[in-house]
């Protein structure tokens, strides 16, 4: 990294001293290189999600139990918690580069597995297997193209860029849920249309890797703002680092852990809503509302948050909302609204929960600067993929048979009639309601940001010149 070693790792970093003043560069591919990033996470959420709004024509496709089904998604959060550490520690000792093209790579290998799944020699017994082969290995790519963009954002864009740049990334993201939820019902109107689903998921992962191509370079010729001059801690002073910030463990035990319950409904929203007479259809334009509306959150509050600079006030307020948004979902869908109340309450939960993962990033690193940002990164998205599966796991154990009215209007199975599948999931939703205003509450309560990165960026601000052309790419 650029600039001098800062020996007191307790303290906040201190001022880099300048002779003259400096200017800082910018430079026209990291809008390239941005895209090949959103490209990459992209694809790999369409991949991760994609069984979730046709779980039950998966579970006859394949041939197995609507758990076997779950493990599909679920495997990204099992192998992104155990390999995240190794993964991000790789990002930040081999660079930006390194971490994009493992990831799209690894990416196009799974999504291929997944095609391979559904070829004639393939009996029906051995599709899940190796369908699951692919999963496991799109795992694995997204454990580098997810915690990629807070620290590309932080090493190619100005202050004034860096959120708008994150939230662009997770925005991506989130239009990746947004496909691999809402076209999945339109494609495969029964099972035997699988397989068409899995060519068409497959053409984003090639356009990733086709893109990877053009990335040169992990950092600029020249540092991007003054907190880019800071050598970063040393990775065996990283935990000691994270674990005496109470900023960053409050952060961590709260929104890190709070922000499950978005894929957590993901996961199971199709399994909670049909006993209650929604449809496939319905399930994916509810989570489209809210992704299509996280998305325009994520931009929209990414370019408020970089010209206000008010990270921990905007995430308290979008968190406050996000929770009872959250609530009121599952009041409407155990209560039978109209499927439409359903998509205005999802698109609310979209506009003001999606943005709190990249916000929560920047505050993550703000929090804990200069401890290299992937690792950061990584080591709090933990939180939220543990919960996960805890969830996904143990919310089942809660659920109660369904009522003979719910027998009547459910819209679970179609083909197998194996009905025992179905399951009353509303004690679930009660327990992560209750659980989302704990939380909530700890956050707004608790939490104080150090804003150490940005404090770094305004010591000397007037005696720098940040020039946002550069050179030429």
């Amino acid at each position: 990294m650029y600039g001098s070693i800062d020996n007191d790792d307790s303290r906040p970093p201190s001022p880099t001293p300048l002779v003259t003043p400096l200017e800082f560069k910018v430079y026209k591919r990291r809008w390239l290189y941005l895209l090949c990033i959103c490209l990459a996470n992209l694809s790999n959420s369409i991949l991760w999600i994609n069984f979730a709004s046709i779980a039950n024509y998966a579970k006859v496709y394949f041939d197995v139990s609507y758990g076997a089904v779950n493990w599909l998604s679920l495997i990204f959060m099992v192998v992104c918690s155990i390999f995240t550490l190794p993964s991000t520690w790789a990002i930040d000792r081999f660079g930006i580069r390194f971490g994009i093209l493992t990831g799209v790579w690894l990416n196009l290998i799974g999504g291929s597995f997944r095609v391979i799944s559904t070829w004639g020699f393939v009996s029906v017994h051995g599709r899940y297997p190796i369908v699951f082969i692919g999963q496991l290995i799109c795992s694995f790519a997204q454990t580098f193209t997810l915690f990629l963009p807070t620290k590309f954002a932080f090493a190619w864009f100005p202050e004034h860029q860096r959120t708008l740049a994150n939230s662009l990334c997770f925005a991506t993201n989130f239009l990746g849920v947004f496909i691999g939820t809402v076209t999945p019902p339109l494609i495969v109107p029964n099972e035997h249309k699988i397989p068409l689903l899995l060519y068409l998921t497959l053409i984003p992962a090639i356009l990733a890797a086709a893109l990877s191509f053009t990335v040169r370079s992990s950092q600029p010729p020249t540092p991007s703002c003054l907190a880019a001059l800071d050598v970063k801690t040393p990775y065996r002073l990283v935990f000691k680092k994270l674990i005496t910030s109470k900023s960053y463990l409050i952060l961590f035990g709260t929104i890190g852990i709070g922000l499950s319950n978005n894929n957590t409904l993901s996961t199971l929203l199709q399994q909670i809503m049909c006993p209650f007479g929604y449809d496939n259809i319905a399930v994916g334009l509810c989570i489209g509302s809210f992704i299509i509306f996280g998305l325009i959150g994520c931009i929209v509050m990414g370019y408020i948050a970089d010209k206000t600079r008010k990270l921990e006030e905007l995430t308290k307020i979008l968190y406050s909302i996000g929770v009872i948004s959250l609530m009121c979902i599952g009041l409407f869908i155990v209560n039978e609204v109209k499927s439409y109340w359903l998509y205005l309450i999802f698109a609310i939960a979209g506009l003001s929960n999606a943005p709190i993962l990249p916000l929560s990033l920047d505050l993550s690193i703000e929090t804990t600067h200069p401890v290299p940002e992937a690792t950061v990164a990584g080591i709090f998205m933990v939180a939220s993929q543990v919960g996960s599966i805890l969830a996904i796991i143990i919310l089942p154990h809660f659920t109660m048979s369904p009522s003979p009215h719910q027998m009547s209007i459910q819209k679970c199975d179609i083909q197998d009639g194996q009905l025992g599948d179905i399951r009353d999931y509303s004690i679930p939703v009660y327990i992560l309601a209750v659980f989302s205003v704990i939380l909530v509450i700890c956050f707004i309560c608790f939490f104080h940001c150090e804003y150490r990165r940005q404090k770094k960026d305004e010591i000397e601000h007037n005696a720098v010149i940040v020039n946002t052309e550069g050179e030429p790419a």
